[in-house]
C-alpha cells in the first residue's frame, strides 16, 4: 500500500508519484503521513520542509512557502505558493 502523493506551485507542478512516507512543516508543526493516515487538512507553514521517501528511489527534499495539504483515501496533495526540490 502507497501514498498517491503530487506537489504542485503556481509556477510548475514540482513532482507526482508513489511514497511510503510524506513529512511536511504546517503552522501546527511537524506532519507524518503514511498509508492508512486519517483524512487531513492543515495550512503549511510560511517557510517550510516537505520530505517524500518514494516507495522506489531517493528521498525527495523540497523547500516550501506557504499553502496547504489535505490528505484523504492515501491521495496527498500539496498546493504552495512556492516549491522547489533541492
Amino acid at each position: 500500500m502507497a501514498l498517491i502523493v503530487e506537489v504542485v506551485s503556481r509556477e510548475h507542478k514540482v513532482w507526482k508519484g508513489e511514497a511510503k512516507y510524506v513529512r511536511a512543516r504546517t503552522l501546527s508543526g511537524d506532519i507524518g503521513i503514511m498509508p492508512g493516515h486519517i483524512p487531513t487538512m492543515a495550512l503549511l507553514a510560511e517557510n517550510g520542509e516537505l520530505l517524500i521517501e518514494p516507495v522506489q528511489g531517493e528521498k525527495i527534499l523540497t523547500n516550501l512557502q506557504e499553502g496547504f495539504l489535505t490528505v484523504s483515501n492515501d491521495r496527498v496533495t500539496i498546493a504552495a505558493k512556492h516549491a522547489q526540490v533541492d
